[in-house]
C-alpha cells in the first residue's frame, strides 16, 4: 500500500517521522495541508520537494517550507500571515476549530 493510500492520521506520521526520500516525495502530494505542512518541516526533505511545497497554494504549506533550510528558492507572501500560518503546533492531533473557538473566546472577553 502506498503512502497516500493510508489514512490522513498515518501519512501526517510518517510526515513527520519518515527519513526515506521516495516516501516523503509521494507525501509532498498528498491532497490533505497537514500531511504537506508536516513533510515541508521535515528535515529529511531535498531542496526540490522544498521548492515544491513553497509553491504550494496553501499559505500554511508554503510559508513552512520557505521556513525549511533545503529550500533553494524564496517566496514573497504579499498577504498578511495569520496566527494559522505561523502556527507551530505539530501537524498530528492539532485541532484548527478548537484553536478558532479559543481565540474568539480571548476576544470577547
Amino acid at each position: 500500500m502506498g503512502a497516500l493510500q493510508k489514512p490522513v492520521e498515518e501519512q501526517i506520521e510518517l510526515a513527520i517521522n519518515c527519513d526515506d526520500f521516495n516516501t516523503l516525495w509521494e507525501l509532498h502530494r498528498s491532497p490533505y495541508m497537514n500531511v504537506r505542512r508536516a513533510v515541508a518541516r521535515n528535515s529529511h526533505i531535498d531542496s526540490k520537494i522544498a521548492d515544491n511545497l513553497m509553491a504550494d497554494p496553501v499559505l500554511n504549506v508554503s510559508y513552512m517550507a520557505k521556513l525549511s533550510s533545503k529550500a533553494s528558492t524564496d517566496r514573497e507572501f504579499k498577504a498578511a500571515l495569520t496566527d494559522c500560518v505561523v502556527c507551530e503546533k505539530c501537524e498530528l492531533g492539532i485541532d484548527c476549530l478548537e484553536c478558532e473557538r479559543e481565540k474568539n473566546k480571548m476576544l470577547n472577553y
